[in-house]
């Protein structure tokens, strides 16, 4: 009884329902730009809240440069410190690499590494001063300082931990301190491995890097906005460069996922089109059928907009091959049994015969595929799954209810070239096998 109801409800309304599939296609496509698409997606853990409360979601960027450049990377540095929604800049230049005079030297080892500090005898903490400027002439091989020299603070300190200890031409009270004293040999030997490690992040054979600390969300606009401005600024002042970042490569993906995305599209519907259109030996066919359930692909991100919802890129791409490869067959099987009765029975009735023969196949496969995304959707702790199982299930719900609701009325609508195509080609098939056996005969 239902069939019967359904069948004359979908024969009254057939050319509605192409009304619909149109105007569904239209606003669909319209909206599925504006889905919000994530690129990357980050573990939840049960104290990020607590953690976020108290520490600024960091976003680091890198630049890298060739070494040769070294010299436009003060003029770099300050500008991209100089915008708004930068935190901080590290280079070698202004953290290994800064250049000190004897007070500052003796300033930053006494903040920096006061355990060596603290190693030094109290009789003799007065006299840093004049043990920092022997270790300045040892360093620079001068006899006498005239207040203006200034040393790398990398090159120095590792010269005083390290050459400096193996060279038997040296002989002060420094080296003497630090060989005759196994505990102070170890920290500076663990300061110095400490300094290789951090020139190694910053400094390469062949490129070195800036580091660049935000607290931009990841994949916001405003992210997006400062790596527009992070390239403008390296393009005026560096002539090779490269960024690395989350942002940066969000940034990347999302300048090209349309143009990826679409050239999916374009040719899963040309593959399927054809074997459709080979299978039904008609062009009407696999036109109708491609047209719905790309609309249900649309529909999906339509919802994902319109609810405020966002997929990750990889769940659209999956949700597009999904639906093409599998829902498809729900409209393939009610189209071939509407054919097929079609050619004992009048339009309506076909409806109801291939709502009959196609309803349980397809409510049974379609409540598997939906209820079985949905619940790993809803339950999976890990966010790609969830990303891309509830994308499954929103689409093929849409699929199937487009198969079941306005496929019928489609097909009635479009009824006599539908079957006008099965039977010319039944027609062309029978001359075919005539002229064959024709021939045989003859031979």
């Amino acid at each position: 009884m239902f069939t019967k109801k359904a069948a004359r409800l979908a024969d009254k309304l057939r050319f509605v329902s192409i009304f619909v599939l149109i105007a569904l296609l239209v606003v669909g496509f319209l909206l599925k730009d504006k889905a919000g698409i994530e690129y990357f997606l980050y573990p939840v853990y049960d104290d990020k809240e607590v953690i976020d409360s108290v520490f600024e979601e960091e976003n680091p960027f890198v630049v890298m440069y060739p070494n040769s450049a070294e010299d436009k990377v003060a003029v770099t540095a300050a500008a991209i410190a100089a915008d708004k929604d930068v935190v901080s800049v590290t280079t070698y230049a202004d953290t290994l690499g800064i250049m000190l005079g004897v007070d500052e030297a003796v300033e930053l080892i006494s903040t920096r590494f006061p355990d060596l500090i603290g190693s030094v005898p109290p009789s003799m903490s007065a006299q840093i001063t004049v043990i920092m400027q022997d270790l300045f002439k040892t360093y620079l091989g001068k006899e006498e300082l005239d207040g203006t020299e200034t040393v790398e603070m990398y090159g120095f300190v590792s010269y005083v931990l390290g050459d400096m200890l193996t060279d038997d031409s040296v002989n002060n009270i420094v080296k003497t301190m630090i060989l005759n004293d196994p505990e102070t040999k170890a920290q500076c030997e663990s300061v110095k491995a400490m300094l290789d490690a951090a020139k190694a992040q910053l400094v390469g054979e062949n490129y070195s890097r800036i580091m660049v600390a935000t607290t931009l969300q990841k994949e916001s606009d405003e992210a997006f906005a400062f790596v527009e401005r992070l390239d403008g600024i390296l393009k005026e002042n560096m002539g090779e460069y490269y960024i690395m970042g989350n942002s940066y490569l969000a940034y990347e993906m999302r300048a090209s996922y349309s143009d990826e995305v679409n050239l999916i599209t374009l040719i899963s519907i040309v593959l399927i089109f054809i074997v459709v259109a080979l299978t039904f030996k008609s062009l009407i066919i696999p036109t109708v059928l491609v047209a719905l359930i790309q609309c249900a692909v649309y529909l999906t991100l339509s919802f994902s907009y319109l609810a405020h919802l966002e997929f990750y890129y990889l769940a659209v791409i999956i949700v597009q091959a999904i639906l093409m490869g599998a829902t498809i067959d729900y409209a393939i099987l009610f189209t071939n049994n509407y054919r097929e009765k079609r050619k004992i029975l009048d339009r309506a009735d076909s409806l109801a015969a291939a709502y009959s023969n196609s309803m349980h196949t397809i409510l049974t496969s379609s409540s598997i595929l939906f209820f079985v995304t949905l619940i790993l959707g809803l339950t999976a702790k890990d966010p790609s799954m969830v990303q891309v199982c509830l994308a499954i299930a929103i689409g093929s719900f849409f699929a199937v209810a487009l198969c079941v609701i306005v496929l019928p009325g489609i097909l009635a609508a479009l009824d006599k070239p539908i079957c006008y195509s099965a039977k010319k080609w039944e027609e062309l098939s029978a001359k075919l096998k005539e002229k064959y056996y024709s021939r045989k005969s003859a031979e």
